[in-house]
């Protein structure tokens, strides 16, 4: 026993050296609609749903929902593989810019794949960024926006950065979003190719020491393009708005099951032409709304 005793003691103190650096790594999924760098440890498995309302157009009445149920893995040391299934939700009702037709049905909005590679860990001390790239691919059945059956396919590159900025109790995160997407509406002739670029920013608070809340902000700037290599400026807007996270613990088979939270109102933006003027209310909404649940199995 008393031979134990000084290993018994490495092991706490271990333990208590370690901690800090737990708490440091905080959550990935606190910069609402902004990415963290985190990928897993090899092995592990997780399961979310993601569900983003848009509300407003220029005129009538405007919600698009889209909800994704997607399953990731971890294989090895900082590459993570996901799949998804896609629905969406759209109520048109009397909209004349840009004129989307009136409709109001839910049904299957297809699969998506991604692959995310991390670059560099984030580390637990200030300014130590982790920086992770992806790539998604995603087949859709209906035209993006306008909500009508349509055959589409798109692809995103992602670069994601975030840090720790004061201990383990304030974390911002950078991402860079651009890919080019092809549509083709039921009834048409040949394919449409479109692309967007996003940019934004994201700080992440932890209410108390050692809390599993989060309450933050994003600023995001969005751009659309006619063309797949953003040929064709057609339109950009700044959403800003708050967000919150709540780590739950386990649930039933899931474990670190997670709640976020976040609403981003359009504060600027112009569309090609200037047809809703100080605000993109052709491409973008007035408000977009995003939540998501998670865990690990």
């Amino acid at each position: 026993m008393l031979l134990a005793a000084p290993a018994m003691a490495a092991d706490v103190a271990r333990r208590q050296a370690e901690a800090p650096a737990a708490e440091a790594a905080g959550p990935d999924d606190a910069y609402g609609f902004l990415d963290g760098t985190g990928v897993g440890s090899p092995g592990d498995r997780g399961l979310t749903s993601e569900t983003t309302a848009r509300f407003g157009k220029f005129d009538g009445r405007y919600t698009g929902i889209n909800t994704k149920l997607e399953a990731g893995w971890t294989p090895v040391q900082r590459l993570q593989v996901s799949l998804a299934v896609w629905a969406a939700y759209h109520d048109i009702r009397n909209n004349t810019v840009p004129g989307y037709p009136n409709q109001n049905r839910f049904a299957f909005d297809g699969l998506a794949g991604q692959v995310r590679y991390q670059l560099k860990e984030r580390g637990a001390t200030p300014f130590d960024p982790g920086l992770t790239v992806g790539l998604e691919l995603r087949w859709g059945r209906f035209s993006e926006g306008l909500g009508i059956s349509a055959e589409r396919f798109a692809a995103t590159f992602k670069v994601a950065a975030d840090a720790a900025l004061v201990g383990d109790r304030l974390y911002g995160a950078v991402n860079l979003n651009i890919g080019p997407g092809t549509e083709r509406p039921r009834g048409a002739a040949g394919y449409a190719n479109d692309s967007g670029l996003e940019l934004g920013g994201a700080l992440a608070w932890r209410v108390g020491e050692g809390a599993s809340t989060f309450v933050g902000g994003n600023v995001r700037y969005v751009a659309a393009y006619g063309g797949a290599f953003l040929n064709q400026w057609g339109g950009h807007a700044v959403l800003v708005g708050p967000t919150f996270f709540h780590k739950i613990g386990d649930v039933g088979p899931l474990k670190d099951t997670f709640v976020s939270l976040a609403w981003n109102a359009q504060v600027w933006g112009r569309a090609a032409g200037g047809a809703t003027g100080s605000l993109d209310l052709v491409n973008f909404e007035r408000h977009q709304v995003r939540v998501k649940l998670g865990g690990a199995f």
